[in-house]
């Protein structure tokens, strides 16, 4: 029984720290980021060039979010633990139409280059 209770809250303790992957990596040329990483040379990368509005106007995902989307990841407001949670809401093919957006307009999704 003891045992058991020490399985279940390391078990509890990983999954509260957030082990898993919360978005996905995007890559274009050298570097990688996470998607929602909030950094100025991805900012550069993905919103002064114009790519995360094309992107956003390709993805298949609900018109309502995509505002949020472009606010958390190319404004002032820019915030990672909001565009993970945005991701989150996404269904599965909702995501899968986000990746292939991304892959449309010349990025790589979950390759880090060596």
């Amino acid at each position: 029984m003891k045992r058991r209770l020490i399985v279940f809250l390391a078990v509890f303790s990983l999954l509260a720290a957030g082990c898993g992957s919360s978005t996905f990596i995007i890559t274009k040329g050298e570097r990688g980021y996470y998607f929602g990483r909030v950094s100025k040379s991805l900012q550069k990368l993905l919103c002064k060039s114009g790519d995360f509005s094309k992107i956003l106007r390709d993805a298949e995902i609900p018109d309502q979010v995509k505002p949020e989307f472009y606010r958390y990841v190319c404004t002032k407001e820019a915030d990672k633990k909001k565009v993970v949670s945005l991701y989150k809401f996404l269904s599965p093919s909702e995501k899968q139409s986000l990746k292939r957006a991304f892959i449309k307009h010349g990025y790589t999704v979950n390759y880090v280059p060596c």
